[in-house]
């Protein structure tokens, strides 16, 4: 009796455990398929907006708005005003004999004074903006880098004053990337400033200002295209070369030319002191746009420290030559001396050589006349393939590689004489050419 109860209740446990272990596994299952459900649940598809066309006639007209509403500019010097809110905007000013204004909102000084520009976009809305005009001064600083160019570099800075610096070739040209780096315009003056050298021909000096610009190049990484002539362009040494044809030169392979209208004195001799130095430029800006010309002398930073804050005083405000109107700006001595003289353009020009064979390596001379011979274009020499003969500014044409080219003569007026050049490794014995190791020509 008693094994009966016990297998009753055995089979009685199992009965229990098997359906617990359902209730587990069906509990598993459910939340499975839950958790999958879940996953798998997929979002219905948003339905499409609908697009609405706004009409021109419901365009909201816009206010404007400008990026400077008081501004002070230069005489001769321009700025830029953005003008926000439209597409189209229509510039005035109130004084155009004070200042211009362009479409594109460029500013001008034309007089020191004042006078309101206005600006009215396509919907009719207005903007209104001041402007100062003020007398503008170009300080030069001539033969730098030199011995007190850290020195005029400080007091520039201590009011605020940028200049253009003319350099030369010296012994401190690491200052050309300070000079750069305080925000100051750098132009070409002389490699040598030694007159006989650089003034011996027209294309002595051209190489010679190649031959300074590729040193301003490896300290600064820029090659200035703002000139000054040695002594200037009313020099009795660079006059006998026609400096009609050097100013065209000059300016047919790109360069900016500048003389001055007010001079510090400081490398007349004997050498001035800094008082004398900075009477001369106050008593010399009469006008209201002045070129300076000093010096890297020792007397010029003192003479700094006088006329700035006096010119600042006056209402001039400072500006860099690449900022300034004109192309190029000489002096009274050399338009007395050649522009009241007329301009004599070349009729013809010849090269003394139509064909010239070179070796590799090997140099020739290519000599050109102008008709008239007192023609006051200025002539140039170009490559059509410098990678075959390559040519410098005198006429000088070296062989680069085997191949034929043509080099061409180019006067300023546009007549050109051109010659075929053949390079090869080595010539046949019984070829003959004019070889030339360098020089120059009138």
């Amino acid at each position: 009796m008693a094994e009966k109860n016990n297998s009753a209740s055995l089979s009685g446990g199992k009965k229990i455990l098997v359906l617990a272990i359902f209730a587990i596994l069906s509990f598993l299952i459910v939340f499975g398929l839950n958790k999958v459900i879940r996953k798998t649940k997929v979002t219905p598809p948003t339905p499409p907006q609908e697009v609405v066309e706004v009409s021109s006639e419901e365009i909201i007209p816009v206010n404007v708005s400008l990026s400077d509403y008081d501004v002070t500019v230069g005489v001769g010097i321009t700025k830029t005003i953005e003008a926000i809110g439209g597409k189209s905007f229509a510039w005035s000013s109130s004084n155009e004999k004070v200042a211009t204004v362009s479409a594109d909102g460029s500013v001008q000084g034309v007089k020191p004074g004042s006078c309101d520009l206005s600006v009215e976009n396509e919907f009719g809305r207005t903007a209104q903006c001041h402007v100062t005009v003020k007398k503008t001064v170009y300080l030069t600083i001539d033969d730098c880098p030199m011995g007190y160019t850290g020195e005029i570099l400080n007091i520039l800075k201590k009011y605020d004053v940028k200049a253009t610096f003319f350099v030369m070739n010296t012994y401190n040209n690491r200052m050309l990337k300070k000079i750069q780096e305080d925000g100051h315009c750098i132009g070409l003056h002389t490699y040598t400033h030694t007159f006989k050298k650089c003034y011996r021909s027209q294309y002595s000096y051209f190489a010679d200002l190649e031959k300074l610009s590729d040193i301003v190049e490896s300290y600064t990484g820029e090659r200035p295209n703002i000139i000054r002539f040695p002594g200037g362009t009313g020099n009795h040494v660079g006059g006998k070369l026609n400096m009609r044809r050097m100013v065209n030169g000059v300016e047919d392979l790109g360069y900016r030319a500048f003389d001055w209208t007010a001079s510090s004195g400081d490398a007349t001799r004997p050498r001035p002191t800094a008082e004398k130095a900075a009477a001369n430029v106050l008593g010399s800006c009469t006008q209201d746009s002045e070129i300076i010309l000093t010096h890297d002398k020792p007397c010029s930073p003192g003479a700094l420290e006088i006329f700035l804050p006096a010119l600042l005083k006056r209402g001039y405000v400072f500006e860099t030559l690449d900022h300034h109107p004109e192309q190029s700006h000489m002096s009274k001595t050399w338009y007395e001396r050649t522009v009241s003289k007329n301009e004599i353009p070349c009729e013809a020009l010849t090269a003394d050589k139509e064909f010239i064979d070179l070796e590799v390596g090997k140099s020739a001379t290519l000599k050109v006349t102008m008709t008239p011979e007192n023609s006051t274009d200025y002539v140039r020499f170009v490559s059509d393939d410098p990678t075959i003969a390559k040519v410098t500014l005198e006429g000088i044409i070296t062989g680069k590689k085997p191949g034929v080219t043509q080099i061409k003569a180019i006067a300023s007026s546009g007549q050109e004489a051109v010659c075929s050049v053949t390079v090869a490794d080595k010539l046949e014995s019984n070829t003959e050419v004019e070889v030339s190791s360098g020089g120059d020509n009138q």
